[in-house]
């Protein structure tokens, strides 16, 4: 198998290692492996992902809608990702506790934490869909 670099795609890597990264986000290891063999022998580096859940938040009030069709995406596929939607945009979050509308029920979070939020609160909502990962549990 090619080389995966799992590390901080935050920090850039030194200028004389740079190359292009890749970031693989997949849940089916076979191809996850077929796309890191690949693309290492291209030359890319590459980080493979699979996340237990993931954290989403939209960038100003009332610019949630991205975050929202994601989330559903994420639900929609065979080994559903548990998302977890963090927002100061108070319509989206109360939107999202009710889940009434069609594309509340679509995104179907894991959890809802209206900001500000106690750091408790955070990691008790974070726990709680992690224990409903797929790849936690074996899918």
């Amino acid at each position: 198998m090619g080389q995966c670099i799992v590390a901080d795609l935050a920090t850039p890597p030194h200028p004389a290692q740079a190359r292009h990264v890749v970031l693989i986000v997949e849940d089916d290891a076979d191809i996850a492996n077929l796309l890191v063999d690949l693309l290492t022998d291209e030359g890319y580096a590459v980080a493979l992902l699979r996340p237990d859940c993931v954290l989403v938040d939209g960038a100003v009030p009332g610019s949630y809608g991205g975050s929202w069709a994601d989330a559903a995406w994420m639900r929609a596929q065979e080994a559903a990702i548990p998302v977890i939607m963090f927002s100061a945009d108070r319509g989206a979050t109360t939107e999202a506790i009710s889940n009434l509308s069609e594309r509340s029920r679509a995104a179907g979070f894991a959890a809802v934490l209206p900001k500000p939020f106690e750091i408790d609160d955070l990691l008790r909502v974070i726990a709680g869909a992690v224990s409903q990962s797929p790849f936690r549990s074996g899918a």
